[in-house]
């Protein structure tokens, strides 16, 4: 067998939103043209899916995904209960 190097032309360039957890580094890519390459369209589609900021009475958080903030709701529910 013989290799090559892949032809330029096969090779698509692309605009993607990446969200990262800051509690456990998860990432989150959003292509650019589902949605209209807008960053406010971005967190609100990564909303959509679960991904927010949070504030609680010791801890505030810019972004985190759906199960670092299922934990924290349900380290908080132990912590009240």
């Amino acid at each position: 067998m013989k290799l090559a190097n892949i032809n330029a032309c096969e090779i698509k360039v692309a605009t993607v939103y990446v969200i990262t957890c800051f509690m456990c580094d998860k990432e989150l890519h959003l292509a650019a043209t589902t949605i209209d390459s807008n960053v406010g369209d971005a967190a609100a589609m990564a909303a959509a899916q679960g991904w927010h900021s949070y504030q609680t009475d010791d801890e505030s958080c810019s972004i985190a995904c759906p199960s670092c903030i299922k934990e924290v709701q349900e380290n908080e529910a132990e912590a009240n209960a």
